[in-house]
C-alpha cells in the first residue's frame, strides 16, 4: 500500500473520531434528524476506506472486517432508543476505530513510490545509485523529459531529447506518460541546473512547480561537467529554493551553494538541506528523506 494512500486513510479515521464527538453532543441534545444524517455520513466514510483497501489489497483483510464491524455499530447506534445504551455504543465506536487504526498500520506493508526525472543523461550516473538502492524497497519510475538549450538570452534552440541514452534496463518512459497529479509520488529526484526564462542555460519541458506541488519530497541534483560552471545564480532558481534536499557533486560546489543560501532570509534552514555526493552526507541525505516520508 502506498504511504500516500495510508495517510489519506489515517486522516479519514481522524475525521471519524471528530464525528464521534459531534455524535455524542447531538445525542445529548436529542437532535434526531442531525444524528441520522451524521451516522449516514460516518458509514459512507467507513465504507469508502474499506472499498479503497479492497481495490489495493484484495478481499478478506482484517482491517476491512473491522470496518464492517464499525458500520454495524453505527447501525446499532441508530436503532437504539435508550440514551445510556447509545452512549455505550459511542464508546464502542471509539474503541473499534482504535482497532482499525492499529490494524491499518500493522497489516499492510507500506511501499514508497519514487520518481527519477531526468533531462540530462549525464545526471543519471548520479541518480542511478539511488535507484539501485531503492528499487527493491519501493516502486521506482525513471522518467525522461525533453529540454531546450540556449547560448544567449531569449534564443532557445531546438528541443533536445536524451531519453535514448538512459539504459533500457531501468524501463524509462516519458514524463507525459506519468500522471503526477494522480499518483503523487513520495519522492522525486530531479536534475539541473536550469536557467530561468531569459537566462543562459537549459529549459526543461515540464513545470517544476507542478512537480513540487504533487511530490512528497523533491531531491535536486545540480550537475556540472566542470565545477567551475557553477554560479551563484543557480542557487536562486525554483529547483534549488523549493526542493527539500540538494545533492551537490563536490565540496567546491557545496561551498558555493552554502555561501549563496546563507544570504537568504531563511538561510540557516536552506543550508541544512545541502548534502555532498560521494561522502557520508549522501547516505545521511537519503536516510533523512526517508524519515520525512513516514
Amino acid at each position: 500500500m502506498r504511504e500516500y494512500m495510508k495517510q489519506q486513510m489515517r486522516d479519514m479515521l481522524a475525521t471519524l473520531g471528530r464525528a464521534e464527538a459531534i455524535l455524542d453532543s447531538r445525542t445529548k441534545k436529542k437532535e434526531a434528524g442531525d444524528i441520522a444524517q451524521l451516522l449516514e455520513d460516518m458509514q459512507a466514510s467507513a465504507m469508502a476506506i474499506g472499498t479503497a483497501i479492497e481495490q489495493v489489497e484484495g478481499d478478506n483483510t482484517q482491517t476491512v472486517r473491522l470496518l464492517e464491524e464499525y458500520c454495524e455499530l453505527l447501525w446499532q447506534y441508530m436503532v437504539e432508543e435508550d440514551l445510556k445504551a447509545r452512549f455505550s455504543k459511542g464508546r464502542q465506536l471509539a474503541g473499534k476505530r482504535g482497532e482499525i487504526g492499529t490494524s491499518l498500520e500493522t497489516e499492510f506493508e507500506t511501499r514508497l513510490e519514487i520518481v527519477f526525472l531526468v533531462c540530462r543523461s549525464q545526471v543519471w550516473k548520479q541518480m542511478e545509485r539511488f535507484y539501485h538502492l531503492m528499487e527493491e524497497k519501493a516502486d521506482c519510475y525513471v522518467l525522461t523529459a525533453h529540454y531546450k538549450e540556449t547560448t544567449a538570452p531569449e534564443e532557445w534552440h531546438v528541443t533536445q531529447d536524451e531519453s535514448g541514452l538512459i539504459p533500457e534496463s531501468v524501463r524509462p518512459m516519458g514524463f507525459e506518460q506519468y500522471d503526477i497529479r494522480e499518483r503523487k509520488p513520495d519522492m522525486v529526484f530531479i536534475d539541473g541546473p536550469y536557467a530561468q526564462q531569459g537566462q543562459t542555460g537549459i529549459q526543461p519541458d515540464y513545470d517544476f512547480m507542478e512537480v513540487r506541488e504533487n511530490a512528497g519530497l523533491v531531491l535536486y541534483i545540480p550537475c556540472y561537467e566542470d565545477d567551475r560552471q557553477a554560479e551563484e545564480a543557480h542557487c536562486q532558481i525554483p529547483q534549488a529554493i523549493y526542493s527539500d534536499v540538494i545533492l551537490v557533486p563536490s565540496g567546491k560546489v557545496n561551498e558555493l551553494y552554502v555561501n549563496a543560501m546563507k544570504q537568504m532570509d531563511n538561510g540557516r534552514d536552506m543550508v541544512k538541506k545541502i548534502y555532498v555526493l560521494d561522502t557520508p552526507d549522501e547516505d545521511k541525505a537519503l536516510a533523512d528523506a526517508l524519515k520525512k516520508t513516514k
